[in-house]
């Protein structure tokens, strides 16, 4: 199933006016304008999607090296939400 990009970033920012073309550039690996803008993004698609929907927007070396970073694991809300992902970067990483 092929997910669209663009919608999912306006479900993930429903509640900010952002420029879907600048996070989608995020995404394709272009320079944050404001520094954190990409730890936003990423924090936003692990605390809204489920793992198998991250799996299809995104390849396993970007989870693992970008996504799973641990400066946007450290922002999740609950801790428990936390361990998950640290434990699936670990797994990715075996």
């Amino acid at each position: 199933m092929k997910i669209n990009k663009k919608q999912m970033l306006r479900k993930l920012f429903w509640d900010r006016n952002i420029d879907t073309g600048y996070m989608l550039s995020l995404l394709e690996g272009k320079p944050e304008l404001i520094p954190g803008d990409k730890i936003d993004l990423y924090r936003r698609f692990l605390n809204s999607c489920d793992w198998y929907t991250l799996l299809n927007l995104f390849s396993v070396d970007i989870l693992k090296d970008e996504i799973l970073d641990e400066k946007v694991i450290s922002r999740l809300f609950p801790k428990e939400l936390r361990e998950k992902y640290r434990y699936a970067k670990k797994i990715l990483s075996e």
